[in-house]
């Protein structure tokens, strides 16, 4: 059974979330961290174990490539999005607008995941509302965890990567490439017109 990280203080969430946003980047996220951005209590040491779920710490809390997403605010909310849609991928197979669900079907499909009995099924719903209530869904992109991210829409995103001339398309979903090629002719200078009708005829016998 999948195991979802939930925080009891799960009201502070955003909170938390906006002062990384202007805080400098530790070289560890630890608890004497956490205390001295102003968090102090013991149910806000949970907040690092959902940074290491969601991707921004790695196993020995040091911050992985998507934490410096955090630290833009024009891109924080969006990274969130992506994230969220990473850990909680069982649920947006079920539905892949979750985080637009009503209640009792995001309560319903963290029950069939996880197994987990009512008063953590609450738990765990709270902490996903918090983060979806938080972040920005408008064009979520999934980011694995190295950091590299894979369009889900043809809308360009903060995280999409530059075409390198592979086109998709949304009828077909296939790869298809396309190769042009510019051909420059220097011509001599000359006055002699018999001279560039050689050179145009040999282009048309042997490149068209």
């Amino acid at each position: 059974m999948t195991n979802y990280p939930y925080m009891v203080s799960n009201n502070k969430i955003s909170q938390i979330f906006d002062t990384l946003n202007t805080a400098a980047k530790p070289d560890k996220f630890t608890n004497n961290v956490l205390h001295n951005l102003g968090y102090r209590s013991t149910n806000d040491r949970a907040f690092i174990t959902l940074l290491k779920k969601l991707n921004f710490l790695n196993s020995d809390s040091s911050p992985t490539s998507n934490y410096d997403y955090l630290k833009d605010s024009t891109k924080s909310k969006k990274i969130i999005a992506n994230q969220i849609r990473e850990l909680y991928s069982e649920m947006f197979s079920i539905n892949e607008n979750m985080n637009d669900a009503s209640d009792d079907e995001i309560k319903g499909a963290i029950s069939r995941i996880t197994g987990k009995e009512e008063k953590d099924v609450k738990r765990i719903f709270s902490t996903f509302k918090m983060l979806c209530n938080y972040a920005d869904f408008s064009d979520a992109k999934i980011i694995d965890n190295n950091g590299d991210s894979e369009s889900q829409s043809e809308q360009i995103s903060p995280f999409q990567q530059p075409s390198l001339g592979i086109n998709t398309t949304p009828e077909t979903s296939k790869l298809t490439t396309d190769f042009h090629y510019n051909i420059q002719i220097h011509l001599p200078a000359t006055t002699d017109v018999t001279v560039y009708n050689a050179i145009f005829k040999s282009i048309k016998e042997n490149l068209l």
